[in-house]
């Protein structure tokens, strides 16, 4: 009868702590995505380059970070 009672209040004490983490993290998960959505719509949108050389650095600065790195081929020095 003492391992029943045992069993009986480890498991109910298992599902209450079940219930508090997950009722937490649904809480602390929808104040997450207000915070997401306020920052979302407080920022700015990213303004313009000004002059024409401004967008062609751009550009390329943006073509330059989407180019593959390719591997270097090394030759063995021989002494």
């Amino acid at each position: 009868m003492g391992l029943f009672r045992f069993i009986l209040f480890f498991l109910a004490f298992f599902l209450l702590f079940r219930f508090l983490g997950i009722f937490f993290r649904i809480k602390s998960s929808g104040r997450k995505q207000r915070n997401y959505t306020r920052q979302q719509s407080a920022q700015q949108p990213n303004p313009q380059p000004e002059s024409q050389e401004d967008r062609i650095l751009e550009y390329q600065k943006k073509n330059f970070e989407a180019t593959d790195v390719e591997d270097a081929d090394f030759e063995e020095l021989k002494n």
